[in-house]
């Protein structure tokens, strides 16, 4: 919640800096159906995404505690420890906190029409959160019987996928700062499915090896 409140803070004194440069209309980011930009008021564009962060700080605050209800509701085969589920919910909320003050400050300078890379600044901090998530994956640990079948499939699995991601995420970010096409940079995400798949059936790859 504390790094919520200062990536809060800073959308804050990047608005105010950038205020008396944005016009009453600014463009959204999105086009009409008939090609027309997507124009918004100046302060829809300076408020939504502090909005947003503060609403996810809320909802991600809350996850472990509801994580905890609805595995008691449920008795799931595989659950997660409360400390483990809270840290990586404090880490998650920490990136996307630092994500959405980087995307704020892209559109707001873009709405007032400050020259910056956007798709290079856009697409780099889409990997860097990208490797961030990755390194939380291995925090989130089993609770109860580690012998089970779910549980060793988790503890077999959790760092294969998490280093798929941060691959993913270390190609999207060479690609944004090299690859001078938009498209091409905003498909690498898609990576991430086949990434993580891989990392998911990695345990029955290696046994096939070993047998």
């Amino acid at each position: 919640m504390a790094a919520a409140g200062l990536a809060i803070a800073g959308m804050a004194a990047v608005s105010w800096t950038v205020w008396p440069d944005l016009a009453e209309m600014v463009h959204g980011g999105r086009y009409n159906l008939d090609g027309s930009p997507n124009m918004v008021p100046r302060w829809l564009l300076a408020g939504a995404i502090p909005f947003t962060t503060a609403l996810i700080a809320v909802i991600l605050s809350a996850a472990p505690a509801l994580s905890a209800r609805i595995q008691e509701a449920l008795d799931p085969p595989v659950r997660r420890t409360a400390r483990s589920t809270t840290r990586a919910m404090n880490a998650v909320l920490v990136l996307l906190s630092l994500f959405m003050l980087a995307v704020h400050a892209i559109m707001v300078f873009n709405g007032a029409g400050r020259d910056i890379p956007t798709t290079k600044l856009a697409g780099a901090s889409v990997g860097v959160l990208l490797v961030g998530l990755a390194l939380v994956v291995p925090m989130v640990e089993s609770a109860g019987d580690r012998n089970s079948v779910l549980s060793r499939w988790w503890a077999d699995t959790r760092w294969p996928t998490a280093a798929g991601m941060a691959a993913v995420g270390v190609v999207q970010t060479a690609a944004a700062l090299l690859v001078d096409n938009g498209l091409l940079v905003a498909m690498v995400p898609l990576l991430l499915l086949p990434a993580m798949v891989l990392g998911a059936v990695s345990p029955l790859l290696k046994r096939r090896r070993r047998d």
